[in-house]
């Protein structure tokens, strides 16, 4: 079963490859769209940052005040195809990521092994927090992985990983 530091060491990580993927990236070069479909850089940042919301629940947290609608970029929302009104930069959402990651790390802090073990509600069913926020980890891991894939269609090619 991981622990809470693991899964803290996990996030820590994350926050540090998103960092590197999107690094000057410009706003233009966000909205690059993949050939064949699929979402842009900036639609997969900006669902990585919501993301965060269900980890939060999972850990029974509380949405950030004050922290901007992140709606746009759920599961299931229309893909990102140019500029749009309202649309937030890559630098807000990672304003927003930010925010979201330090109350994860903060609700994580005082957790056990049997706060890990404790059933929550999942989606559409009871599981194990343990079980639900690995499956998030999976889920990040999986996001981040396509930046680095758009970061290359933006001209980015070094190897970043």
């Amino acid at each position: 079963m991981i622990t809470a530091k693991e899964y803290q060491s996990m996030l820590e990580g994350n926050l540090e490859l998103i960092k590197e993927q999107i690094k000057d990236v410009s706003d233009s070069e966000m909205l690059i769209q993949p050939p064949n479909g699929g979402n842009c850089m900036l639609w997969t940042l900006g669902h990585l940052t919501e993301s965060l919301i269900p980890i939060l629940r999972f850990l029974d947290g509380k949405k950030t005040e004050g922290l901007t609608d992140l709606s746009r970029f759920e599961r299931g929302s229309e893909p990102i195809l140019g500029p749009e009104a309202g649309l937030m930069t890559a630098s807000e959402l990672m304003t927003a990521y930010e925010v979201l990651h330090q109350a994860v790390l903060e609700k994580l802090e005082p957790m056990t092994d049997a706060d890990f073990d404790e059933e929550v509600p999942g989606f559409g069913r009871p599981a194990r927090r343990g079980w639900m926020l690995f499956f998030m980890e999976f889920h990040h891991a999986y996001h981040i992985g396509q930046l680095e894939l758009l970061r290359n269609l933006a001209g980015h090619t070094e190897k970043i990983i």
